[in-house]
């Protein structure tokens, strides 16, 4: 055996051992032709797993060993690139689905002789199908939690307005009568609120009289008599009639204390008797 030759069987057995070192990937090398020039034993057992095909040094991978015409048009586009001088990585799927259809990220580079020219290429794969099946549950799992608050928060919405309009009861007690029975602290927020619905329901019922109930205020500062002010005064623009009734005598003596006018509001004892000038008013 020449002295040539006993270097390229030491090169080859080189190349051999350096593409079965890695423990957990695939290497393979092909000419310009699509055929194998090596490939390591995780190359071979792979191509078995996915394909159910023995593969050989020298047979063709894309007529011989690839089973799918999508699959063996994808692979000739990124072997062409390989073949064209380009580096890259890129994931892709492969495999027969009656054997096993896999996720690999594959490695692809050329293959260069002592002059520089390109005789093939080579690619180190490495399976992800794993992590990307991991990756896709959570990303599920993302869209699951996503919708899930969406959906809480619609809930949440509707039971804000449920309790918007529990706060905020508007009742028709009689013909062209309605009636705003208030309970507990009336806050800026709530007032707006009550204000809007109030309107808006009087408009709806084309009301001559809104019977503003106090009886469940225990409390009343400038502040909030002030909001019960405009309120009239907004249901006047509207041209009904705004009565206020139920004041209680802690809240009577609060108002006179602190100087609050009520601009000629008119007022009754309680629901009932402002229920009846209603009523009589409007023969």
């Amino acid at each position: 055996m020449t002295e040539l030759a006993v270097r390229s069987e030491q090169n080859v057995e080189t190349l051999r051992a350096l593409i079965n070192s890695p423990q957990n990937l695939v290497i393979f090398a092909l000419d310009r032709e699509y055929r194998y020039i090596a490939f390591n034993e995780a190359h071979k057992q792979v191509m078995k797993q996915i394909w159910n095909v023995d593969i050989y040094v020298g047979q063709n991978m894309l007529m011989d060993v690839v089973g799918r015409d999508d699959d063996r048009v994808k692979a000739k586009v990124q072997f062409d690139r390989a073949l064209g001088g380009e580096h890259f990585v890129i994931i892709d799927d492969y495999g027969d689905d009656k054997f096993s259809r896999r996720s690999y990220e594959n490695g692809y580079g050329p293959l260069k002789d002592a002059d520089g020219n390109i005789i093939g290429f080579s690619c180190f794969l490495a399976d992800i199908t794993a992590q990307r099946q991991t990756q896709e549950q959570l990303e599920q799992y993302r869209r699951d939690l996503a919708a899930r608050a969406d959906e809480n928060a619609l809930l949440v919405d509707r039971l804000r307005q449920a309790v918007q309009e529990l706060s905020t009861p508007v009742l028709e007690v009689w013909n062209d009568v309605l009636a705003l029975p208030v309970i507990g602290i009336v806050d800026t927020e709530r007032g707006a609120q009550m204000e809007e619905r109030l309107l808006s329901e009087i408009v709806k019922h084309r009301s001559k009289y809104v019977i503003v109930d106090l009886t469940g205020v225990n409390a009343l500062d400038s502040g909030t008599a002030d909001r019960f002010v405009k309120l009239a005064k907004s249901v006047s623009l509207l041209g009904s009639t705004c009565i206020l009734t139920g004041i209680q005598p802690a809240v009577a003596q609060t108002l006179v204390a602190i100087g609050v006018e009520f601009g000629g509001m008119m007022t009754q004892r309680n629901l009932k008797s402002a229920l009846q000038f209603c009523i009589v008013s409007n023969r």
